[in-house]
């Protein structure tokens, strides 16, 4: 065969292959769809029914009167909101320090922050929770928020956008008698606005997609968040009622899956001119 008949049909495999990975992808939020919208029949049938024989909305009106969403919703925006502000802000400023500044052990400072990456959850949950216990934090929202005051990731990302930024630029800033925050704020800021906006959009679905923190902190009914609400839908026996459940995850996730689809392209665009050197 000729080399344009080869690199077609090698095209065609890429096609074929990035498909197949992308139906295996799509294939759990169709199954969450139309288990929310299918009657119960239709959900324990075997073999499963993947069309579901008629539509319903019997599941969302189960799965609204049985959890306060609205207050789900506020709690889980406020802790978000408040999670990705603390977080760029140390990010900003401790990612400019690491890019711009030379001081001793740097190097060592940036990979012990960067080594808080591969430490779970799991493993500070209970020393944080009697830290937060002994000051009063407990089933608070500063106590949700508390491991989300900064993030190693955010601080990796905005520094690897700042080192981007010619060191002349800052420099003549500083000659024009701008101080370190001015020069933050109002110069480098603009500038890595697309690395921000990314960081912002992952650290966002984080905070509200996190679901071990807030319940073991929480203990009031009125700061649950999403995750912990769904949580709700499973009885103390183990039985689940997946029509209900997935009309509550449906719920949840539909605001998140949109503002991803709107916001992919600039979380692209920002880990790709943010760059992986230095």
């Amino acid at each position: 065969m000729s080399r344009p008949v080869l690199r077609s049909l090698a095209k065609l495999n890429l096609y074929l292959l990035v498909g197949g990975v992308a139906l295996l992808m799509i294939l759990p939020f169709y199954w969450m769809i139309a288990t929310a919208f299918m009657p119960a029949p239709d959900i324990i049938a075997f073999p499963p029914k993947w069309i579901p024989t008629r539509l319903t909305l019997e599941h969302f009106a189960v799965a609204f009167a049985k959890a306060p969403w609205l207050t789900y919703y506020w709690n889980s925006f406020v802790v978000a909101v408040a999670s990705v502000g603390f977080s760029l802000l140390f990010g900003l400023f401790a990612g400019y320090a690491f890019a711009v500044y030379r001081f001793p052990l740097q190097g060592f400072f940036f990979f012990l922050i960067l080594g808080t990456l591969m430490v779970p959850v799991q493993v500070t949950s209970v020393a944080l929770y009697i830290l937060l216990a002994k000051i009063g934090w407990v089933d608070t929202f500063l106590g949700i928020l508390a491991p989300n005051f900064a993030s190693a990731f955010g601080v990796f990302m905005l520094r690897q956008g700042i080192k981007q930024i010619p060191v002349d630029l800052i420099e003549a800033a500083r000659i024009d008698g701008a101080g370190e925050v001015r020069i933050v704020l109002t110069i480098i800021t603009p500038l890595i606005k697309t690395t921000l906006a990314t960081v912002a959009m992952i650290l966002f679905l984080g905070s509200w997609n996190d679901f071990l923190w807030p319940v073991i902190i929480i203990n009031s009914s009125d700061l649950r968040t999403l995750p912990v609400g769904i949580a709700l839908f499973k009885d103390p026996y183990g039985n689940i009622n997946y029509g209900p459940l997935m009309a509550a995850t449906l719920i949840s996730t539909g605001p998140m899956l949109v503002a991803y689809i709107v916001s992919q392209k600039y979380m692209i665009r920002g880990i790709a001119l943010t760059g992986m050197k230095g």
